[in-house]
């Protein structure tokens, strides 16, 4: 069926035609609300209710595109931001757009953990938004996780893969997170926390950065050790014993 823009007003004005319609006609209240929408170009109320929830998807896409403008727009500006999306973005939980000012750019979702990636080392990347009838769709990338000061994502981009990156403002984060999660949530995160993160380029230049040893760093990285942000401290595989 085609659709017809149509808006919660509009709804309510075509039921109050119904109910009028009711007051000489003395047919079911079902079938007067076909009448007025037939009179209005549709099909059948259910019509109505379809155009309805689709006007109502893509008025939430347009608004949810305007704001990933907008945090890209800060981000290629060099400016560190982070907003939560508006009602028009979804009819549940709201997103987390970061615009960290060090070149990156990302929507998350702070109950799934998932992330978009909307800029990369200061290019815009592409993101797919779709406007189903009662919902939003977004193609994300993977999913995130806070580990101390270290944005750890896990993702199917051909180019960001499997990181821990330095430099976001992840205290600022950490707070919105917090303030957007489910009670259990938070409860899970205090008795099952994240111990380590891989020592890759990034995260030894910021240890490098807060007064680590680079001869230290390096050895470490070159055994296969580990980070560990709760402890401030460096872990290192266990080692295993071969027998002569």
């Amino acid at each position: 069926m085609s659709h017809i823009p149509t808006t919660a007003a509009k709804v309510k004005i075509l039921k109050k035609q119904a109910k009028r319609l009711g007051l000489t006609d003395k047919r079911k209240h079902v079938e007067l609300l076909d009448v007025v929408a037939q009179s209005a170009g549709y099909h059948h109320w259910h019509h109505v209710v379809e155009c309805e929830q689709a006007t109502a998807a893509r008025g939430r896409a347009r608004g949810i595109l305007a704001e990933i403008d907008a945090i890209i727009a800060a981000e290629l500006a060099g400016e560190v931001r982070i907003v939560v999306t508006g009602p028009e973005a979804t009819t549940a939980q709201p997103f987390l757009l970061v615009a960290t000012g060090i070149g990156d750019a990302w929507m998350l979702d702070p109950i799934k953990s998932q992330a978009l990636c909307l800029v990369w080392r200061g290019e815009r990347q592409q993101v797919t938004v779709r406007d189903l009838p009662t919902r939003i769709e977004l193609m994300w990338d993977g999913v995130f996780e806070l580990r101390g000061p270290f944005f750890f994502v896990d993702t199917h981009h051909d180019e960001i893969k499997t990181r821990a990156v330095a430099g976001y403002p992840t205290d600022q984060l950490r707070q919105f997170l917090d303030e957007l999660q489910p009670v259990e949530d938070k409860v899970d995160a205090i008795f099952n926390p994240t111990e380590s993160v891989p020592l890759t380029p990034e995260i030894v230049q910021q240890l490098l950065a807060s007064g680590w040893s680079q001869a230290q760093l390096e050895e470490a990285a070159k055994q296969g050790a580990r980070y560990s942000p709760s402890r401030n401290s460096i872990l290192f595989p266990p080692v295993s014993e071969n027998p002569d």
